[in-house]
């Protein structure tokens, strides 16, 4: 997964060091990762196993996963397989076959690896999902995998609310963004806007792996087969239907490297004080950084390297609409030091991006 909160990437994935992988790096892969005792008891479980799976990892925790969590996979072709790894003991290799996991809302084919570290009893599925169809006819071999609603059946009486995909869910209203904006501007005023950038992006990152699934949900196709237009819909149904504003994307200049998104009705421009701020260092303070670092997430990954989005304008600084650029990571100096200059604006921003002299990395 690409690092944009530093200008050095992060280590690649190798699957045997997947034990040495913190649970905010295992969130950051594209596909599903499930770590198990030798009993089968699940010890990690990652967000995309989680969103694809339609299960709160912290209802799956502990529970036992051929058994409780996933009774389809108690066959031989799958839970014999396992089983025969943990008898093996040291002398055991990874092992890696298709599969299809079965669930009452539809059947998804996936290919498994499994990789065993015998000599802590510990054993990690990594699953990819190849295609997802609908729920087959008759109930498979061991039954369906288990449901959200199974695992917590009373949670609605405490409080805990979940969409039609059984994502977990609360309402925040506006002023509680207001709250966060005016909380940073007193305790933080220098430092909140690498802040909100920072948790855009880890947001961005997690709302790839929801595009990845509605994609193979609805059109049973990766997110990079999709064409731009179509990704760009499903990056503005996504943030437009959480209330967040609906972008909107202008490709006139993708020739030139540059991407122009404009957000109307941002809740984070409107949740800002309506008047410029003054700072020292730059003549109008910009409201939608989470926004910004969601963007260049987003487009990172589907890109597979580094992209920048940074807000040219906002409509808590007067600006009609909020306005962002988004670049190739080798103009990020360029950019800033734009920014720094008083190059607000899409207009201004692409002139001085265009003064610049490009890169291969660029196109």
């Amino acid at each position: 997964m690409l690092d944009l909160a530093s200008d050095g990437p992060s280590r690649p994935f190798v699957s045997t060091e997947v034990d040495e992988m913190s649970d905010t790096e295992l969130d950051g892969l594209a596909f599903g990762v499930i770590g198990l005792d030798a009993e089968g008891t699940i010890l990690r479980y990652n967000l995309y196993e989680s969103r694809f799976a339609r299960l709160d990892r912290n209802q799956v925790l502990g529970r036992e996963f051929f058994g409780e969590v996933a009774p389809c996979t108690a066959v031989e072709s799958f839970g014999g397989r396992f089983q025969r790894m943990v008898s093996a003991g040291s002398d055991v290799a990874a092992e890696h076959f298709d599969f299809t996991f079965d669930f009452k809302f539809g059947a998804q084919q996936v290919s498994v690896e499994i990789i065993p570290f015998p000599a802590i009893k510990r054993y990690y599925l990594l699953i990819n999902r190849q295609a997802v169809g609908k729920a087959r006819l008759d109930p498979p071999e061991g039954g369906f995998a288990v449901l959200q609603s199974a695992l917590a059946p009373d949670e609605a009486a405490v409080g805990v609310r979940r969409d039609t995909l059984e994502r977990r869910f609360v309402e925040v209203p506006w002023s509680l963004l207001a709250a966060l904006r005016s909380t940073c501007e007193r305790l933080a005023p220098e430092s909140w806007q690498v802040f909100c950038t920072e948790w855009g992006v880890q947001w961005g990152r997690r709302m790839a792996i929801d595009l990845a699934s509605t994609a193979l949900e609805t059109q049973n196709a990766a997110l990079r087969e999709l064409s731009m237009r179509d990704v760009t819909d499903l990056v503005a149904e996504s943030i437009a239907g959480q209330g967040w504003g609906r972008p909107t994307f202008d490709f006139a200049a993708a020739r030139e490297g540059l991407l122009i998104i404009e957000v109307a009705r941002s809740v984070l421009a409107e949740a800002a004080p309506g008047r410029a701020i003054k700072r020292p260092s730059e003549e109008l303070t910009m409201a939608c950084h989470l926004l910004a670092g969601a963007i260049s997430a987003v487009f990172s990954n589907l890109a597979g390297r580094r992209l920048v989005a940074r807000e040219v304008a906002c409509k808590a600084a007067g600006a009609p609409t909020c306005s962002f650029v988004l670049v190739a990571a080798s103009r990020r100096a360029t950019l800033d030091e734009a920014l720094k200059k008083g190059n607000r604006g899409v207009d201004a921003m692409r002139a001085a991006l265009l003064r610049a002299p490009a890169t291969r990395e660029d196109a």
